[in-house]
């Protein structure tokens, strides 16, 4: 007889309960416990997916927020614009516009000529245009200089076109004709 075979058979009565131990443990593994960690790990995948989709739907509550202030911000931004810089009525426009352009031509050295109005409504706005069409006479750079105040001039005024106007027999400077518009407010808060 072997010795491991001796062995066994003499110490039979320890290693039945040992082998019975092993192949309950083998057993409550395979049915109970590897099951359940199956169970736990899927558990966490879904607690990290549903962290993750707090995490996206709060990012996206903080969008929306954001841009709920930001349309009130703009709004009241466009409501001081309406008040505080536009012109009220066509009738303050034209004051506007008038001095502010002969502010400029005086202050730039400029001799300004005849001026033309034209008012014009924008369709579907409570806004209208005011446009000024001037001629202006003076070297090129007191022409340059007028255009430049009126762009950094804090009242809203909008330069559309420069045109070179000629004049026959005229030994300095040029004519140029100026178009200025600026907007103002019709309906219920202005009138036309």
């Amino acid at each position: 007889m072997t010795p491991i075979r001796r062995i066994m058979v003499e110490k039979q009565a320890y290693l039945w309960p040992i082998a019975l131990g092993l192949i309950a443990n083998v057993l409550v593994f395979v049915l109970i416990v590897y099951p359940l960690s199956q169970r736990v790990a899927g558990g966490e995948q879904a607690a990290q997916e549903s962290a993750d989709a707090l995490g996206a739907a709060r990012r996206a509550h903080a969008d929306a927020r954001a841009t709920v202030e930001g349309k009130g911000q703009a709004d009241a931004e466009l409501r001081r614009f309406y008040g505080d810089v536009l012109p009220p009525d066509i009738s303050a426009a034209r004051r506007m516009t008038y001095v502010m352009i002969d502010q400029l031509a005086s202050k730039t050295g400029l001799r300004r000529g005849d001026r033309r109005y034209t008012p014009a409504v924008l369709r579907g706005s409570s806004l209208a245009k005011l446009t000024v069409t001037v001629s202006l006479s003076g070297e090129y750079r007191q022409i340059r200089r007028f255009i430049h105040e009126l762009e950094t001039a804090p009242d809203f005024l909008v330069l559309e076109n420069v045109e070179l106007a000629q004049v026959e027999g005229q030994a300095r400077g040029i004519d140029v004709n100026v178009q200025i518009a600026t907007y103002y407010r019709i309906g219920a808060h202005g009138d036309e």
